[in-house]
């Protein structure tokens, strides 16, 4: 018990050496946040969250995508829709390392179809461009042109939906 909380406040001085104005305590920080590894996400995620900085929020993406816990996802798919584009990227390199694990929240965020659509559209479509798998890829490529700028919301949605149908029909 004493080395989960001692841990745990570890992890917290390092969150908040992310909001350093020098970029090197910074990036030693996430560093060793990434060292850390599942322990931090928590607290990761919720700087990713809530953090009010850019810097806070970029650090933390970067960390969630090196340390690839699933608990990223949900968070990783919200940031895609961030509005300083370098924290939605960084959300979505994050997302490309999880593969075919990012695809269910991803495709049930296209399929919500909320507010910030557009960057939500763009970064969805960046994380799944290059990934296929068998029995899907027929799907994916009318999803990317769905997603794609003058594509269909409708089409979208459409496709998202069947490919989890084909996950879901594949896990029984």
């Amino acid at each position: 018990m004493v080395e989960k909380k001692t841990a745990n406040t570890n992890v917290k001085s390092l969150i908040v050496l992310l909001e350093s104005d020098n970029g090197i305590i910074r990036e030693k920080a996430r560093e060793s946040l990434v060292v850390f590894g599942r322990p931090a996400v928590p607290f990761l995620i919720k700087a990713l969250q809530n953090s009010a900085s850019d810097q806070v929020r970029w650090e933390s993406a970067k960390a969630l995508g090196a340390i690839g816990d699933i608990r990223s996802l949900p968070p990783l798919v919200k940031a895609l829709t961030d509005n300083y584009p370098d924290i939605a990227w960084l959300a979505a390199e994050g997302l490309i390392q999880f593969q075919k694990k990012a695809w269910p929240p991803l495709l049930h965020a296209v399929i919500k179809d909320e507010p910030n659509t557009d960057l939500l559209r763009q970064g969805v479509h960046h994380v799944l461009v290059n990934q296929s798998d068998y029995g899907y890829n027929d799907e994916f490529a009318t999803l990317i042109r769905a997603l794609e700028p003058n594509g269909s919301r409708e089409s979208a949605i459409l496709s998202a939906y069947e490919i989890l149908k084909r996950m879901k029909t594949k896990h029984e």
